[in-house]
């Protein structure tokens, strides 16, 4: 036993499956949103859809993605944010979504 099972702090459960409602997680670990602007044109590309693939094959149950960018002049001057509209960035975040689901994880923008 080491010293964190001795003072009742195990972090096994962190690694346990989590459901609420219809919410099924493969673990209890969140992402937390990071900026990362790989997104040429506001496109999430393959390499995207590997980041958030590989965080979903090592144990994250849920990820949230770093900020996109709605349909609104205001919303940003950076075209490497991706954006959450128009066909290519869907398609682009179809096939994160496909990725990250396929390696059991859910995620959101």
């Amino acid at each position: 036993m080491n010293n964190q099972q001795q003072k009742g702090h195990s972090t096994d459960l962190l690694f346990q499956p989590f459901s609420l409602h219809s919410l099924a997680l493969q673990s209890r670990i969140v992402m937390a949103p990071m900026s990362r602007g790989f997104s040429p044109n506001g496109v999430p590309g393959p390499d995207v859809a590997a980041y958030y693939r590989q965080r979903a094959e090592n144990g994250v149950g849920l990820i949230v993605t770093e900020g996109t960018v709605i349909d609104h002049p205001a919303a940003t001057s950076e075209t490497s944010l991706p954006a959450i509209y128009g066909e290519s960035a869907l398609n682009g975040w179809a096939e994160v979504v496909r990725q990250v689901h396929d390696a059991g994880g859910k995620i959101f923008p």
